[in-house]
């Protein structure tokens, strides 16, 4: 008999995870918005009216949220994740989160029989549709293996990078390096525009060459590791943010490029 999966926040990453996870296995979903899991209830899964619910019928429960916050909340308030949960159950936290949350999550979880794993995921919206991301799991080896025939509808490749807090710490370099790349490409190219060329010969030539790329704030800090590069990106987001561009995702950091370079950038 397949294993019974749980899936709380169905948002814009958490919807098609959960959907990719719908098709291998049955499902019991909540979301507190009643429209986000409409898709996934007309494809099978059953509706919870409470996180409450979603624990206390699966075996495995997900949870796609968008901040430490939320994410403690939902876990760690009387009556929440931890509290509701049966001994033996898995609770997978896929969301971005500090690394401290997950490490005030999982000795609260051991201390009912419950096992936690933090497992924040990296391929963005496009990965999570496709079923193509890759997931940086923290927390003990067994349960994991347990899960892993679950974790792989979500994404092929499965790292078990340490104890819980390691996850989130991979994740959150990884998205360091991601925002410089990204910067650093798009300075390029507004030189590049400026000065002549077409910025699609500046790309080919770039991907060809030493300057191809595949494009910790908070960590960094704790850890005292200088992050100066990182800073400089930061930097062009709160621009893009104070421009009244928070809405869009990192690309949008173009806008900003183009503006202060007085060049527009063709798409």
């Amino acid at each position: 008999m397949a294993v019974t999966v749980g899936f709380i926040g169905v948002g814009n990453m958490g919807n098609p995870m959960a959907a990719n996870v719908l098709k291998a296995f049955p499902m019991t979903v909540f979301d507190m918005n009643p429209k986000a899991m409409e898709n996934l209830i007309q494809g099978g899964a059953k509706r919870a009216g409470s996180p409450r619910e979603v624990v206390e019928s699966s075996e495995i429960v997900f949870t796609s949220l968008p901040a430490s916050p939320d994410v403690e909340a939902v876990y760690l308030e009387a009556g929440g994740l931890v509290d509701r949960a049966k001994p033996g159950t898995i609770l997978i936290d896929l969301s971005s989160v500090l690394p401290s949350t997950p490490k005030k999550i999982e000795p609260r979880a051991k201390a009912r029989g419950v096992h936690f794993l933090e497992a924040p995921v990296s391929g963005g919206v496009s990965g999570a549709r496709a079923a193509t991301l890759a997931i940086m799991v923290g927390g003990d080896a067994e349960p994991l293996q347990r899960a892993t025939p679950v974790l792989r509808a979500i994404g092929p490749n499965i790292f078990h990078v340490g104890p819980v807090g390691a996850g989130n710490t991979v994740k959150a370099i990884n998205n360091m390096l991601a925002s410089v790349n990204s910067c650093a490409m798009m300075e390029g190219l507004a030189l590049g525009v400026k000065a002549g060329p077409d910025p699609m010969t500046i790309y080919e030539v770039v991907k060809a060459s030493s300057g191809g790329s595949k494009a910790l704030e908070r960590i960094a800090m704790e850890l005292h590791v200088p992050v100066s590069f990182a800073n400089v990106a930061q930097r062009y987001q709160q621009a893009a943010l104070a421009a009244g561009l928070g809405e869009q995702d990192t690309s949008v950091i173009m806008t900003v490029i183009e503006r202060l370079s007085a060049i527009k950038v063709s798409g």
